[in-house]
């Protein structure tokens, strides 16, 4: 399962924020979220989320907004690194588990099926802050897939 692929593009899109000003993580834009640091908030929960359904736990508490951008880099670096020691113990990934959504309903799909949602989910949102970058007038930062398995050095000429 390529979850280190996730790990590493939001490692990647974090770091390349430290490079650009300060105001940027919070500045205001039409998008699909109203800021670069709530896009990635909601990042962070949902991966919370996911990660507590897949370990059969209660949902997380409410976590509080990111106060500054070390702190968001912080608690991913936290999360991502307890997702990946869990992995690593997971066993089979085609292995069923039930969970409820927020609205009460069940439904059942494998570790792997949400795995894959989450790396997914990820994908997306990246993509929408690379935008609002680009709207801010910042530069983006390339975090393809392939560009990952490059600096992992598993495509090679």
């Amino acid at each position: 399962m390529e979850f280190s692929y996730h790990v590493w593009a939001t490692r990647k899109l974090l770091g390349h924020l430290k490079t650009l000003p300060r105001d940027v993580f919070r500045e205001e834009i039409q998008s699909v979220f109203p800021s670069v640091e709530r896009t990635f908030f909601h990042l962070y929960e949902v991966d919370a989320l996911w990660f507590s359904r897949l370990k059969g736990e209660p949902s997380p508490v409410d976590k509080k907004m990111f106060e500054t951008l070390e702190e968001c880099e912080m608690d991913f670096s936290d999360l991502h690194s307890e997702i990946l020691d869990w992995l690593d113990d997971m066993g089979d990934g085609t292995v069923s588990i039930s969970y409820q959504t927020s609205k009460g309903e069940t439904f059942q799909n494998t570790r792997e099926e949400i795995l894959k949602h989450l790396i997914n989910h990820g994908t997306y949102h990246r993509g929408n802050i690379s935008a609002m970058l680009r709207q801010l007038g910042e530069k983006g930062v390339s975090t393809d897939y392939i560009y990952y398995l490059r600096e992992k050095g598993d495509v090679l000429l």
